[in-house]
């Protein structure tokens, strides 16, 4: 498996040394923020240390750069430009807005925070610059990688995450050119020990299939499914098995006790949005609105998780054309929201999907995008370019550079905030782009989403092999995983392409963040059903108004 290469982490110059003369390695990598605080000349005794040893040597800028970080991001890149460095890796749109303007003289290896899961996407990021390595999100199969790999000419990488699972089918495809250790180490020998031990499940594949990996995991996920072995994969604690671990779970919340009249007046200036993922939803909610004789919200979000109850009784199009109705009947705007992970299997099945329900009357208000890859192929589609796109929590937009990165090729209508670290930064970055962007959004109750990949746990721990005959358990009643390491909870649902959405197992409810955040620009409030129960719909929305009436 000599051809295979291997991108290692570097904490220090002399790892490098050390590295080169006991492993084949030889590409490095150091995190950026080791030379922040205008630590650049830093940089310079790695690059020493990898020209005295013949090795490449790369920076990574992680995907955390903070709108506070950005004009020191913007220095350092100016400095790498004569530090004699091989290569960039890149995960934030804010890098590859900044390098757009710059000439720059070495390679750029786009990482797995872009979740690239298709060629639209690999089409994206050659846009605004030659890329010379793509390194493949975590949550694609090896056969879609494949299935890449015939159609680009591009060096194609993955983590080693689930590297020995993978193995033998990296070296039947010949798909894969690089796997890039990514991990939580304590000091150097415990990276050279990584070295080592992924030079051996490379070179004997089916000796280390079910190896663990001895290194904590470096993701955004802080859980995965891996069907292979019936497990968990936690990035904190241990991994645990699906069979012993699943729950049956119901969300609990405390009603408002309603003394007075609510002001719903309040709706015109708060305008609330609702994401939904199931029809009973909207059952509720038809409820409520003949129950307080007005209707209370100005926009839904439908399609992005589809309940597999309503998928097992209707099509997709049936599903969206009744959300639509109800939405014309009630004078609400609907948003088409579509899948985070598109992978190239289904890609081109869902676009034309939802290209279809795009142009027929009524259309829906706008178009919400949480893939990148179909993003760009939305903005290049003369026939619904004309359709407001929205950018959903599945892009990873964490400063006003990444947004003003992708509304300088098509204008953005809204930028959904929730996936920022919290509301502060949240705040800051609208002050930079308030003028840019005219609708801003923000979940300020309901779930609390978990960073988590995968397919659903509840069939059986082989899932993988046998979803043709699974029982379907996701139709009925609500589910959690239990980490018993940390002794905790994770209610999740799952799509209509069996994959696992996992969520915090409390409610959330930020009412009294609502006029900070207004005042900020925040002009959509989302309530986001997207795993609770029907009832829930009355419940919150009461809570919302009562905020405001009991002051």
């Amino acid at each position: 498996m000599g051809s295979i290469k291997i991108v290692s982490p570097v904490k220090k110059p002399d790892d490098i040394d050390v590295f080169a003369k006991e492993t084949s390695c030889r590409d490095y990598y150091v995190y950026y923020k080791k030379f922040l605080n205008n630590n650049f000349e830093y940089v310079k005794e790695f690059v020493e240390a990898a020209k005295r040893n013949k090795c490449a040597i790369y920076i990574n800028f992680k995907h955390d750069i903070t709108e506070e970080n950005l004009p020191e991001i913007k220095k350092m890149l100016r400095f790498l430009k004569t530090a004699g460095i091989d290569g960039i890796f890149i995960n934030s749109f804010a890098i590859l807005e900044a390098i757009k303007v710059f000439n720059l003289p070495f390679k750029v290896i786009v990482d797995s925070y872009f979740d690239i899961h298709n060629l639209a996407g690999i089409d994206f990021i050659n846009n605004f610059h030659k890329v010379d390595e793509i390194i493949i999100t975590e949550e694609i199969y090896m056969k879609n990688i494949a299935k890449i790999k015939q159609y680009t000419k591009l060096p194609l990488a993955i983590d080693s995450d689930n590297l020995p699972y993978c193995a033998e089918d990296i070296k039947k495809l010949k798909a894969i050119d690089s796997v890039v250790i990514k991990g939580k180490f304590n000091n150097s020998e415990e990276i050279l020990e990584a070295i080592e031990l992924i030079q051996k499940i490379l070179d004997k594949p089916k000796l280390f299939k079910h190896q663990k990996l001895p290194f904590k995991h470096v993701r955004k996920s802080i859980y995965s499914t891996n069907h292979f072995l019936g497990v968990v994969v936690s990035a904190e604690g241990q991994d645990f098995k699906f069979s012993k671990n699943i729950r049956n779970f119901e969300w609990k919340v405390v009603k408002t006790k309603v003394k007075q009249v609510f002001d719903y007046s309040k709706k015109d200036i708060y305008k609330i949005n609702l994401r939904l993922s199931e029809l009973a939803h909207l059952k509720e909610l038809e409820k409520y609105i003949k129950k307080i004789g007005t209707n209370p919200v100005y926009s839904i979000e439908y399609g992005e998780i589809l309940a597999t109850c309503d998928l097992a009784t209707s099509s997709f199009s049936d599903i969206i054309m009744k959300v639509k109705k109800f939405c014309t009947k009630h004078g609400i705007k609907f948003q088409l929201s579509t899948p985070r992970i598109l992978i190239e299997r289904d890609f081109d099945r869902v676009y034309e999907y939802v290209k279809q329900i795009l142009l027929t009357n009524p259309a829906p208000d706008s178009l919400i995008i949480n893939n990148i890859g179909y993003f760009w192929t939305a903005i290049n589609d003369p026939e619904i370019n004309h359709i407001p796109i929205e950018i959903g929590q599945g892009i990873n937009l964490l400063n006003s550079l990444s947004i003003k990165c992708l509304n300088n090729l098509s204008p953005i209508d809204t930028v959904d905030f929730t996936s920022f670290s919290d509301i502060e930064s949240t705040i800051k970055t609208i002050k930079k782009i308030k003028n840019d962007i005219p609708n801003k959004k923000y979940t300020i109750a309901g779930n609390i989403r978990v960073p988590s990949l995968g397919l659903c746990p509840l069939n059986n721990d082989s899932a993988i092999i046998s979803r043709l005959s699974c029982k379907a358990p996701c139709h009925r009643g609500g589910y959690a995983l239990h980490d018993p390491s940390l002794d905790k909870i994770y209610p999740f649902t799952c799509d209509g392409f069996c994959r696992m959405h996992m969520f915090e197992d409390k409610i959330l409810e930020e009412f009294d963040k609502v006029e900070e955040l207004y005042r900020a620009g925040v002009n959509e409030f989302v309530f986001d059903l997207s795993a609770l129960n029907a009832k829930f719909i009355p419940i919150l929305l009461d809570k919302f108004f009562s905020s405001f009436t009991n002051k």
